[in-house]
């Protein structure tokens, strides 16, 4: 472990101490220019008698040249002392330089931005804060502290040990960012929602220095976020309740069609069999002939008539569906599609009876109506699989062709009431569909749906 943030909680100094600038290794220019130095004093004072006493062609010492020598060293030594110490002292003014200049870069963005800019160096345990965490919390200049502990103990009591354990994971992991949303504590002891981010920086072993960061308040944006989650909470709601409606209606309208209707053309027709049977005993007289052709017509419309309204009554609401269950409606809906559109169906079911609740089945019904209305109109397919699995969590139907497939436009055309249809029927039971291409040909319609824990009402027969 790099850091222990808990071990930042330790007192710290309150004021804070810049790095100081230390020169670690003396740069090889000065190196240089000091050995030069040194080789040519001991040459000099080696060998400087003997310079001398072969300028002058005989020994000579007196005090003149003893003068002249040291004032030479002399001279030769502040010469070089000058040229190490000019060196050193203008890389040190323009290392200062440099960091006056990204100091105050620094501290203009943090005057110029909105959020609160804070520095953390992991091994003063000094925490630098920018005028931001006074204007957007609330707190007075006094009132900031640049320990650890003092951010540590604002954030709100269900974030701390989260925030904490990611921005340790963050060090430990050798990361170089770290990114965190919390409550934190404004001065009046309101909580502000804030969006944390910080840059960690290393030192040449690879070793965290200082975290550099900001803290933006989003509580206006979370407001927002929030406003707009309850209302399509509502909207779905409504929604379903819309759908509920609507589905209790078409069965009514189909049972009133199937029930009502459905008797008084069967009694028309049983009274149109007795009338033909009536006329065909009348064989003596062929006055009769156009009036029994005129009943037998008419027998044969109030069966069409009889097959328009089973047909109605079944597209509004599939008796089946609410009698059998879903996999019995599944089959005699692709038995109608294949005879309509003369597409092969393949269809597979679970061997176990689904037991779904009614608003479940009829979801998975529609978006399987749906996806075969689809199909007929623009797959130009010749086949269709369809597969329905439930598993442990999760109830899946997956409905391919073989056709032309659809564009990603296609997929995303906000004009297309049928796929926004599935896509609102399945969001209303916190599920998804997902619409897809697939290679080289076809369209793939998967409906995902969280299995019900206790369905309150079965669609299987009771």
């Amino acid at each position: 472990m790099a850091y222990n943030l808990k071990n930042l909680s330790a007192q710290g100094p309150e004021n804070i101490v810049a790095d100081r600038v230390v020169l670690r290794e003396i740069p090889w220019e000065e190196l240089g220019l000091t050995l030069i130095y040194v080789i040519m004093a001991g040459l000099w004072s080696v060998f400087s008698d003997d310079i001398f006493d072969w300028v002058m062609g005989r020994p000579v010492d007196t005090p003149a040249l003893q003068a002249l020598k040291g004032i030479n060293f002399v001279t030769t030594t502040g010469l070089v002392l000058y040229l190490v110490l000019r060196r050193t002292f203008g890389t040190r003014r323009r290392a200062e330089e440099a960091r006056r200049l990204s100091q105050q870069r620094f501290e203009f963005v943090a005057l110029a931005t909105t959020d609160a800019i804070w520095d953390l160096n992991l091994q003063t345990k000094v925490m630098w804060w920018s005028d931001g965490i006074q204007n957007l919390f609330g707190y007075r200049s006094g009132d900031v502290s640049t320990k650890f502990d003092w951010w540590l103990e604002r954030l709100h009591p269900a974030d701390r040990d989260r925030v904490t354990e990611a921005l340790q994971h963050a060090l430990d992991g050798g990361g170089r960012t770290w990114s965190g949303q919390y409550k934190f504590r404004r001065n009046d002891g309101s909580f502000a929602d804030v969006l944390d981010r910080g840059y960690i920086l290393l030192d040449a072993a690879g070793k965290p220095t200082r975290i550099v960061g900001g803290i933006s308040d989003i509580s206006a944006r979370r407001r927002a976020e929030d406003a707009l989650e309850n209302s399509r909470r509502q909207l779905r709601a409504l929604t379903a309740r819309l759908q509920s409606g609507r589905e209790d209606e078409r069965a009514a309208v189909a049972r009133e069609i199937h029930d009502d209707l459905g008797q008084v053309l069967t009694a028309i027709k049983i009274n149109l069999d007795w009338l033909e049977r009536a006329l065909g005993e009348q064989k003596a007289n062929p006055a009769l002939n156009p009036l029994l052709e005129r009943v037998v017509e008419s027998t044969e419309l109030v069966e069409a008539a009889s097959r328009a309204v089973q047909r109605i009554a079944t597209d509004l609401r599939p008796a089946i569906l609410d009698t059998l269950g879903l996999a019995a409606a599944l089959e005699l809906e692709a038995r109608r599609f294949e005879q309509r559109t003369t597409i092969a169906c393949e269809l597979h079911v679970p061997d176990e009876q689904l037991e779904l609740p009614r608003q479940w089945a009829t979801t998975i019904f529609r978006v399987y109506q749906e996806a075969l209305t689809n199909v007929a109109r623009h797959g130009r397919a010749s086949a269709v699989r369809i597969l329905l699995a439930a598993e442990a969590k999760e109830i899946t139907l997956q409905v391919e062709d073989n056709g032309q497939g659809i564009s990603p436009e296609a997929i995303g055309d906000s004009a297309s009431l049928g796929l926004l249809g599935m896509r609102e029927r399945a969001a209303v039971l916190e599920g998804e569909v997902a619409i897809q291409p697939i290679a080289p040909h076809g369209t793939r319609v998967l409906l995902r749906l969280p299995r019900p824990v206790a369905p309150a009402a079965a669609s299987a027969p009771s």
